[in-house]
């Protein structure tokens, strides 16, 4: 199901007859999926590298920008990382 389809079925003001829960139950898993993504996780060490790893995606290379900033996402995934 696409991102727009699922917006469809979880709006309130939708009206619409379906042939089974399958459809809105696939909307509800997909966001519940996203909202997860926007609630602040801890990076984890990766591996013996020093490089802090995405709890989400394991990704180490995505969480810094060019200037070696910590992001408040991971660049891969989306996931919110909690630095403190």
């Amino acid at each position: 199901m696409n991102v727009e389809r699922a917006r469809e079925i979880l709006d309130p003001e939708h009206r619409e007859n379906y042939d089974g829960m399958e459809a809105v139950n696939e909307a509800c898993r997909m966001g519940r999926d996203a909202l997860g993504k926007l609630v602040p996780l801890r990076p984890y060490p990766d591996g013996g590298k020093n490089i802090m790893a995405c709890p989400r995606c394991g990704s180490g290379e995505y969480l810094h920008n060019e200037d070696g900033n910590e992001q408040n996402f991971c660049g891969q995934c989306g996931q919110a990382i909690e630095w403190r």
